[in-house]
């Protein structure tokens, strides 16, 4: 009788331990959409937080459950790496469900498992094809352009993998925000830029570059800044990653 009673009283300890693991560890992915080969698992998986439908197909819909939302993120970067997805986008935490589930510590959060069009329809070259074709002309293919602010806010899914250059004014670094957690950049600060004079962006800085940005903060120069389009924040605030090199 009495190991009968120890065993009942570990019951709802254990129960608890079993509950937290299966926290930690919940992921569910109903598929939507076709089938694509897997990628590697190195291969490049963007986070988006809007998309034009147009541009990408969907594969199907993760359910990630967890704390943490770097492992969430990670989580759903390799299902999407397994389904041969390129692209995932996080559904909003903002529900009243979604609040319950983070007050009480166990979260679900769902990611829309994507591929990018010109991916998932790839054309079949040929070698002829690739010997006729005429090669561009240098002066053509600049390094380094210029981006405007309409196409920042309405066409970054289009500009995203590629390198522009603008002139800002740095005006203060801004507390990131958590729905802007999700493009992993935990070691980069954010500021606030003047992009031309009715606009400003959000850039996240790299770690070397910070002391750069504080100069220019405190004597209010405009400066140079390489970056890559990341999205847009709250539909207004083009959100940008300013590069190292």
């Amino acid at each position: 009788m009495k190991r009968h009673h120890n065993f009942t009283s570990l019951l709802p300890i254990l129960f608890c331990i079993v509950l937290m693991s299966m926290a930690c560890t919940s992921v569910e992915f109903v598929k939507t959409g076709e089938e694509y080969p897997a990628l590697t698992e190195t291969a490049e998986v963007k986070v988006l937080l809007t998309v034009e439908k147009n541009q990408f197909d969907e594969i199907g819909i993760a359910d990630i459950g967890g704390v943490s939302l770097p492992v969430r993120i990670e989580k759903a970067k390799q299902i999407a790496r397994s389904k041969g997805g390129d692209v995932i986008v996080p559904v909003t935490m903002c529900t009243e469900e979604a609040q319950k589930r983070m007050r009480s510590g166990y979260i679900i959060q769902s990611f829309y498992i994507l591929k990018t069009k010109t991916a998932a329809v790839a054309p079949k070259e040929t070698v002829e094809s690739k010997e006729i074709a005429p090669p561009l002309e240098e002066e053509f293919m600049p390094e380094k352009q210029a981006a405007t602010f309409t196409q920042l806010l309405q066409q970054y899914p289009a500009l995203q993998g590629q390198s522009f250059t603008n002139t800002m004014l740095p005006l203060r670094f801004y507390k990131i925000p958590p729905s802007l957690l999700v493009y992993g950049l935990p070691e980069y600060k954010l500021c606030l830029m003047q992009f031309d004079s009715d606009n400003t962006v959000l850039v996240f800085i790299p770690k070397e570059k910070i002391i750069v940005i504080k100069t220019s903060i405190d004597k209010r120069n405009s400066i140079p800044v390489d970056f890559t389009p990341l999205g847009v924040y709250k539909g207004k605030y083009p959100v940008l990653k300013m590069l190292s090199e």
